[in-house]
């Protein structure tokens, strides 16, 4: 398929405008129900309020990805409690040179 040179619509990176305009008027009705959220729940069973906030929980605290890491170490560990305190002082300088 051949690229084709875009001659219309929105440039990159300019916002969709309906998009723009559905989110603000989503955070002010949001915005105002927040004020009336403990409320709401106080008038619930105990079963329908935990529901409740177990649902709104995603929406408040960032779901937690797994991460894997695997990797092969190749060079033997170094025992720094055979270093005198000035080998040890050198190294640091050394690792903070490569960190610059």
């Amino acid at each position: 398929m051949t690229k084709r040179i875009k001659t219309g619509g929105r440039t990159v990176g300019t916002v969709n405008k309906t998009t723009a305009e559905t989110k603000e008027l989503l955070q002010k009705i949001v915005g105002n129900e927040l004020d009336n959220i403990s409320d709401l729940l106080d008038k619930l069973e105990p079963k329908d309020r935990f529901d409740a906030v177990i649902k709104l929980l995603p929406y408040l605290i960032p779901k937690q990805n797994y991460i894997e890491i695997e990797t092969e170490i190749k060079q033997k560990p170094i025992d720094l409690s055979l270093m005198t305190t000035a080998e040890l002082i050198e190294r640091a300088k050394a690792i903070n040179k490569l960190d610059e």
